[in-house]
Order: structure tokens, then C-alpha cells, then sequence
């Protein structure tokens, strides 16, 4: 039986309409939704996303969340309460 894990990674990993920084903003997310129990909607900041992902730039960040929900990967959304983390929905094939 796949790992739930897996699952996720095994399908963003044959979409042939994603790039590298897709997937290393993606797999930060599954690990995240791993740490978390498994469980949707988790929260995050754009700040530990970008570290596990090493994106350098904020607009390469916000362009990879918007095509990961465009591409129907992820459910965002966004805080702009410097104090409140956003919440991410993990959606399954």
C-alpha cells in the first residue's frame, strides 16, 4: 500500500506541466501536512516555506502557490495579518 506521502509526491512528480520550484514548494507543503498529522487545513508562513524550498524571492513564492491551486494541488489561503500564518489545503487526486 502507497504511503500517503508518497501519493502526494508521486503525482506532482508526473505532471509534466510543473517545474522544479513547483515541486520544492510542494514537497515543503506535504512535509508540513505530514508534520501535521496528516490533516487539512494546516497553517504555514511564507517564511519557513520559502527556507524548506529555498526560494529566494517572494513573487516566486506567491507564483508557485498560485500555480500549485491553478493546477488543483493545493487550496491557499492567504493571511495578511503579519501575525496570523496562512492556511493550506492539501487536495487529493
Amino acid at each position: 500500500m502507497e504511503r500517503p506521502v508518497s501519493k502526494y509526491l508521486n503525482r506532482i512528480l508526473g505532471d509534466a506541466r510543473v517545474k522544479v520550484w513547483h515541486v520544492g514548494t510542494y514537497l515543503a507543503l506535504v512535509l508540513l501536512w505530514d508534520k501535521n498529522k496528516q490533516s487539512s487545513p494546516f497553517r504555514v508562513t511564507r517564511r519557513l516555506i520559502m527556507q524548506m524550498s529555498r526560494a529566494r524571492s517572494q513573487t516566486t513564492y506567491h507564483k508557485c502557490l498560485q500555480d500549485l491551486e491553478s493546477l488543483g494541488y493545493i487550496k491557499y489561503t492567504p493571511s495578511y495579518h503579519p501575525g496570523v500564518a496562512s492556511k493550506i489545503w492539501l487536495i487529493e487526486s
